[in-house]
């Protein structure tokens, strides 16, 4: 939805622009639907972006960092990370007093 206001489109507009009703873009915007493929490329072609920005939101090049130096790690070390940062998570959102 977001990129379909950054262009000042309304659902209307951006419906007919990528071939779909506006019926089917709300409920892919208010998460009722999944999108197909070929609704995410439509989506592409009219308001850029590549298909994991639809998909995962936008990836930061601190995240894009921190998968490559992962891939380069074996696979039982990649769980570790992985464990760590859900544990990590966990504490970080609990609450002290």
């Amino acid at each position: 939805m977001l990129k379909r206001k950054e262009h000042n489109l309304s659902q209307e507009e951006l419906a007919e622009k990528i071939g779909f009703s506006k019926n089917h873009l709300s409920n892919i915007e208010r998460g009722k639907y999944i999108p197909t493929t070929s609704f995410i490329f439509a989506i592409c072609n009219v308001l850029g972006e590549t298909p994991d920005y639809y998909l995962i939101g936008k990836i930061s090049e601190e995240t894009n960092k921190i998968s490559s130096l992962l891939q380069t790690l074996p696979n039982h070390e990649q769980l570790i990370i992985l464990k760590l940062i859900e544990v990590y998570i966990d504490e970080k959102s609990k609450t002290y007093f």
